[in-house]
């Protein structure tokens, strides 16, 4: 598993029109008031996600774009509570609408927000890992799973169902009635060594996921 990239690699879709508080005003008077509410924004010391707010701006996210995804990413109870409370009380607009716009013109921004939410795992991946392998190495029966998982994870072991699944994809033809080793052998995997051979391609195929 790689550790979550916080790199905005696609420009956003954003209409600075949208971003008018009140009726028009000229890109010099929303770029006023956008920093205006930036400085508010970044000086408060309440906002428990502003790391992640930082280090979202650091990777080239527009500031109202990282503050959404910081406090959508965050864990209740939220400050402030609401998206409307967010845009009208932070982000300096006169409604979420624009929040709105930007999720639907945008869908790596929804995919951020679930690479935020799964990063703290990665500051206990070495706890998470103790406590697996002093559960596998227990020989109990209540370990079976977690010994399963852990030789998935080495690449020892490969499910039938993921087997099963990669060969859907390389034979071709009504499949619906053929039993596992029929589609084994329709695939050309008619011996140990290449049933070996395929099941060493698949686990290290789920390892480079």
């Amino acid at each position: 598993m790689d550790r979550p990239d916080y790199q905005l690699r696609l420009p956003l879709q954003l209409d600075v029109a949208d971003n008018a508080p009140t009726g028009f005003v000229s890109p010099e008077e929303a770029r006023l008031r956008s920093e205006t509410a930036r400085g508010i924004f970044e000086v408060n010391g309440d906002l428990k996600y502003a790391g992640e707010y930082l280090r979202l701006r650091e990777r080239g996210w527009d500031w109202r774009v990282a503050a959404y995804i910081a406090w959508a990413s965050s864990p209740q109870p939220r400050v402030p509570k609401t998206q409307h409370e967010l845009a009208t009380q932070f982000l300096g607009l006169t409604s979420d609408r624009v929040i709105s716009e930007w999720k639907k013109n945008n869908p790596q921004i929804e995919e951020m927000i679930g690479v935020m939410q799964s990063a703290p795992l990665y500051e206990y991946r070495a706890e998470i890992y103790q406590a697996l392998i002093q559960s596998a190495i227990k020989p109990e029966y209540k370990g079976h799973n977690d010994r399963k998982l852990a030789l998935e994870l080495m690449g020892d072991y490969v499910s039938k169902s993921k087997l099963e699944a990669e060969l859907n994809q390389r034979v071709v033809g009504e499949l619906g009635g053929l039993s596992f080793d029929e589609k084994l052998k329709l695939a050309g995997l008619d011996t140990a060594e290449k049933i070996a051979q395929f099941k060493a391609e698949v686990a290290e195929k789920e390892k480079n996921k």
